[in-house]
């Protein structure tokens, strides 16, 4: 009991850093939906930005939205419309930001990552290779709806 009970805690702390993470980036109002079990897969039909985490709490962080979201978020971040390739190299480097600060608010608390580069996964697919995964829905205020999956392996 009490093993879960410490996965549960550290969970909620990994997710309260991304999502403060990326309100230090991304300078737009977010809502934040509410959490959901993932089981061994799901489908992804748009932009995704998957990164590994290595260290104390080994999995993957993908953020998963629209091409049109993704856009819109970087044109509304660097105020000129984003096209093309560049939709793609803006994900990935956005959400590679987002990581890299949620690695920097951990390491604050005791929890010591490492990312990998991001990988960016375009069009329809089936993501899966791992048990359970939360889900958080996330949404910008005039910059679309997007999902954070969160996969931790083991706990720390």
């Amino acid at each position: 009991m009490q093993i879960q009970q410490d996965q549960n805690t550290i969970i909620k702390e990994v997710l309260n850093c991304a999502v403060e993470s990326i309100k230090g980036i991304v300078p737009l109002e977010l809502t934040v939906g509410r959490p959901a079990l993932l089981n061994g897969s799901f489908n992804h039909h748009a932009i995704g930005v998957f990164i590994g985490i290595t260290g104390d709490l080994p999995g993957r962080i993908i953020l998963d939205g629209p091409e049109n979201a993704f856009a819109c978020l970087g044109e509304k971040m660097f105020g000129m419309p984003i096209e093309g390739e560049m939709v793609e190299s803006f994900a990935g480097e956005v959400v590679n930001m987002i990581a890299g600060n949620m690695g920097v608010a951990l390491a604050a608390k005791g929890i010591k990552i490492d990312i990998t580069p991001p990988t960016i996964i375009v069009g329809d697919s089936k993501i899966s290779g791992f048990k359970q995964a939360i889900e958080l829905p996330l949404s910008f205020k005039e910059a679309g709806d997007y999902r954070l999956v969160l996969n931790i392996e083991k706990g720390a």
